[in-house]
C-alpha cells in the first residue's frame, strides 16, 4: 500500500519506536490482506454494476415498478389507525386513479 511505502520512506531507521509501529502496521496489512485475499470482488457492494442495479431497482420501486397500487394502508377516520385494504379503485403512486398506461 502507498500510505505504508510512504511511512517507511519517512522512517528513521535508528528510531526504535517508529520501527516498532511500521513491524506493527506491516503485521496488520499482511492480515487484511490474507483475510480478504478469497474475497470475490463481484460481490461487493461499491461497485459500478452493483450501484447502477440498486439505482434502477430503487427508480423502479418508487414507480410500483409500472403497475397499479390495489392496496393501501387506509385511515377511515383522522383519528384512526391506518389499515391495509384493498382500494376499489387502482391508482398510482401518487395517489391519481389508474390510467392504464
Amino acid at each position: 500500500m502507498e500510505s505504508l511505502e510512504g511511512f517507511e520512506r519517512r522512517a528513521d531507521a535508528g528510531d526504535r519506536e517508529q520501527q516498532e509501529l511500521l513491524a506493527e502496521m506491516r503485521t496488520q496489512l499482511k492480515k487484511l490482506q490474507d483475510m480478504t485475499k478469497d474475497a470475490d470482488p463481484r460481490l461487493s457492494f461499491s461497485t459500478p454494476e452493483f450501484k447502477e442495479a440498486q439505482r434502477a431497482f430503487t427508480d423502479g420501486f418508487k414507480k410500483n415498478f409500472g403497475r397499479p397500487v390495489e392496496w393501501a394502508l387506509v385511515k377511515e377516520y383522522p383519528w384512526s389507525v391506518p389499515q391495509l385494504r384493498k382500494l376499489d379503485t387502482p391508482v398510482d403512486v401518487q395517489g391519481k386513479p389508474w390510467a392504464g398506461k
